[in-house]
């Protein structure tokens, strides 16, 4: 009786474990507006996290990339996690047409996120809007942003 028991409760534990994914440190989603692409971020402790996109600028036709470190103000909501963010990064950008008056150019500049996140474990949806200094080949004010969602693991 008592292996019965030490059974039923050891399938009963491991069932409910697997019923109920909790998410994790690390999220893998899309961002949608300038750029659009695969989004990742990492979590580094409760309230910073490191944010990287590699996509595509619709506006431009460039290739883009870029990462920062986020500084998140975590607010209380009854279901779910919100947290507000502001942060720092740099990005890269580059024309891979071979035709064009930026055919070829490059593009190099920091970036600061403004953001909120909502998780509702395992899934985070995101809304950021990322003034821009590009300061590669010349020095000038920009805006990027967008929205997106990641499945955290």
């Amino acid at each position: 009786m008592k292996r019965v028991m030490v059974a039923i409760l050891f399938v009963g534990l491991t069932t409910s474990a697997f019923a109920y994914p909790t998410g994790g440190d690390v999220g893998i989603g899309v961002g949608i507006g300038v750029p659009t692409g695969l989004s990742g971020k990492y979590w580094v402790n409760s309230t910073s996290g490191v944010d990287v996109l590699l996509g595509w600028d619709i506006q431009a036709s460039w290739l883009y990339t870029h990462a920062g470190y986020l500084f998140h103000f975590p607010v209380g909501v009854s279901k779910g996690n919100l947290a507000p963010y502001l942060g720092v990064g740099g990005y890269f950008a580059v024309d891979p047409s071979s035709e064009g008056p930026t055919s070829g150019e490059v593009a190099l500049g920091a970036r600061i996120p403004v953001g909120l996140e909502y998780i509702y474990k395992p899934v985070g949806f995101f809304a950021e809007i990322d003034p821009l200094v590009k300061l590669f080949p010349g020095v000038y004010f920009d805006f990027a942003g967008g929205v997106g969602f990641r499945f955290y693991f």
